[in-house]
């Protein structure tokens, strides 16, 4: 009973897969072929966001911030789609780059970090 036990413990534990960082392209691609997951996808990215940037001015407030946005700014799905989209223009037009294997939560923030700069 032990063995089998230990067996479904380790399935478990080894059985899922791993889940990284989605990239642009594939984000583009999950919009088209599933609104819902890719919406849950940007609610973690901003929810994430807003948790570290929260800890970092309690708990850290001497520390540089990755972006400073005005105390009346409300985060939201559209504001989210509009920072990435911002920078994936902002990475094509200044380096002609393709951007599609660049990371959704770096585009992120990149575009967070220019349009609300922090001044040190």
């Amino acid at each position: 009973m032990k063995k089998l036990l230990s067996i479904l413990v380790l399935s478990l534990l080894f059985g899922g897969s791993a889940h990284s960082f989605m990239t642009y392209g594939e984000f583009k691609e999950l919009i088209l072929s599933d609104e819902t997951s890719a919406k849950w996808y940007l609610r973690g990215i901003i929810n994430g966001n807003l948790s570290h940037s929260r800890y970092m001015n309690i708990d850290k407030p001497e520390n540089e911030q990755l972006y400073c946005p005005p105390d009346d700014i409300k985060f939201s799905m559209e504001h989210a789609v509009e920072m990435i989209q911002t920078e994936v223009n902002r990475i094509k037009t200044e380096f002609d780059e393709d951007v599609n294997n660049t990371l959704v939560p770096l585009l992120y923030i990149w575009g967070m970090q220019d349009t609300y700069p922090c001044e040190n």
